[in-house]
């Protein structure tokens, strides 16, 4: 599936002359997972991260790295806005509901990484991710490097993942704005996602995602194909 493709190019032509720092893949070189959702309460807090997060799938090929846009970990010194996003190429697959089902796995990834000392909230209905970063953390020499390297270990345990971006962007010229867009139109094509392989419903007319399926080149095609098996 490459409907998110569109998405990708915009999300990199968003970061284009920003100051950014690449980092390759380096599973050793992880931050401590404790395993759990760790609490890390204000009077602990270095700061908090205001922000968005989401995924961008595509069977496109994918440069295993972190890409850091702006001020490492330790370089901030109070709350800001900020944004994650995970560009993951997965193997090309033909059957929709496979893809599909993938697709839905490397979101769930989100919810089950809890790097030490860097506490995450974010929620299944939203694309809001907000980070709260303990002193702790910060005098441990934690980087967005070594939070970048264990979330990719995490979308890795997928056997069909075969390549991960992860870019983090603290820069508060950042155009988060043009960022916000993207994450919402991405939450709309993975809503419309949703909709067609749970449905049978070939009335477009009534139904409020048209716009998205008008636009997502393959979606409409899916729709009806999957209404058709539906029916069969």
């Amino acid at each position: 599936m490459d409907f998110f493709n569109s998405l990708i190019d915009e999300t990199l032509s968003a970061t284009a002359g920003l100051e950014k720092t690449s980092f390759a893949y380096d599973e050793g070189d992880a931050w401590k997972d404790v395993g759990y959702n760790q609490v890390v309460l204000q009077r602990d807090s270095a700061y908090e991260l205001d922000g968005i997060g989401f995924n961008l799938i595509t069977s496109a090929s994918v440069k295993d790295e972190i890409i850091v846009v702006g001020d490492e970990l330790k370089n901030i010194g109070s709350n800001r806005k900020f944004a994650r996003i995970s560009i993951v190429q997965i193997d090309d697959i033909a059957e929709d509901q496979k893809a599909y089902d993938l697709i839905r796995k490397i979101e769930y990834v989100k919810y089950h990484y809890f790097p030490d000392g860097y506490m995450i909230r974010t929620s299944s209905r939203s694309h809001k991710e907000v980070v709260r970063v303990s002193k702790a953390a910060i005098n441990s020499g934690i980087e967005f490097r070594n939070v970048g390297n264990l979330l990719i270990s995490r979308y890795k345990q997928i056997k069909q993942v075969r390549g991960v971006k992860v870019i983090f962007i603290s820069d508060p010229t950042a155009d988060f704005k043009r960022l916000e867009t993207l994450a919402q139109r991405n939450n709309q094509i993975t809503e419309t996602l949703n909709h067609v392989m749970n449905s049978v419903n070939f009335d477009c007319s009534t139904c409020n995602l048209k716009p998205v399926c008008d636009e997502v080149e393959g979606m409409r095609e899916l729709h009806f194909k999957s209404a058709a098996n539906g029916m069969g």
